[in-house]
């Protein structure tokens, strides 16, 4: 599940999937259980349906009231949760006036029993493209200050639909300079049928922490793919 015979230090496997509306929901067990998870992060869930447990991943925090709900899950027999919560950012033209998605954060501070570390993790859906990149980065910015304040000094990871396809190379440096190194899949994650759009929604973002791999899962019924992220913590 973790470190591979090369390299002894402890890996974290995270799946996340944005769900299109719930549609996709129906998936996550399944890709659960095939992909063995170590964190499980989801966008756009229908947040009522969703189970408390999935194979050996347990709910740490969720985001009840929004229309299109957060979750972030983890192993239960690895991770020990010390706090969770979902967390406000900078609020966009697009909740203004759409609403319903007041945070568009959930985080959690946990002991790792498998590196005997603390580390923050957390599940982010970015505000969509009727808002800026440049709005886009002040969430992400807002997200990594809340994963910071969560457990200061310590390994954090935020896996999520960033909605940052253009110019994604942009955000790379962005969030270099602020101490975060940006995972991402070598192809597209969105294919929503009759949609020219294409492009790397599907990100992940990590201090303490080094990128291994980035893999974009097959397609089920979101317009997303799912992503499975590996990373290791850093020497």
């Amino acid at each position: 599940m973790s470190a591979s015979t090369s390299d002894a230090r402890p890996s974290i496997r995270i799946l996340s999937y944005n769900l299109w509306h719930g549609r996709a929901q129906h998936e996550v067990a399944g890709l659960v259980e095939a992909n063995d998870p170590d964190v499980v992060c989801v966008q756009e869930a229908q947040a009522h349906a969703l189970p408390h447990v999935m194979g050996g991943v347990e709910l740490l925090a969720i985001t009840p009231r929004n229309r299109l709900g957060l979750a972030l899950y983890a192993r239960s027999d690895r991770f020990e949760v010390q706090s969770a919560s979902a967390f406000p950012l900078s609020t966009s033209r697009h909740d203004r006036f759409v609403g319903g998605t007041d945070h568009r954060l959930v985080a959690a501070r946990v002991h790792d029993r498998e590196a005997d570390r603390d580390v923050v993790l957390g599940s982010f859906h970015g505000t969509p493209f009727t808002d800026s990149n440049r709005f886009r980065r002040i969430q992400v910015d807002d997200a990594h200050q809340a994963l910071t304040e969560l457990g200061p000094g310590l390994p954090s990871l935020m896996a999520g639909d960033y909605n940052h396809p253009i110019l994604l190379g942009m955000l790379r440096r962005h969030v270099k300079r602020r101490g975060f190194t940006l995972a991402f899949t070598a192809t597209s994650t969105f294919h929503r049928d009759g949609n020219l759009m294409r492009g790397k929604f599907d990100l992940a973002t990590a201090s303490g922490l080094d990128v291994v791999d980035a893999i974009a899962l097959p397609s089920g019924k979101s317009d997303h793919r799912p992503v499975l992220f590996t990373l290791r913590y850093s020497a």
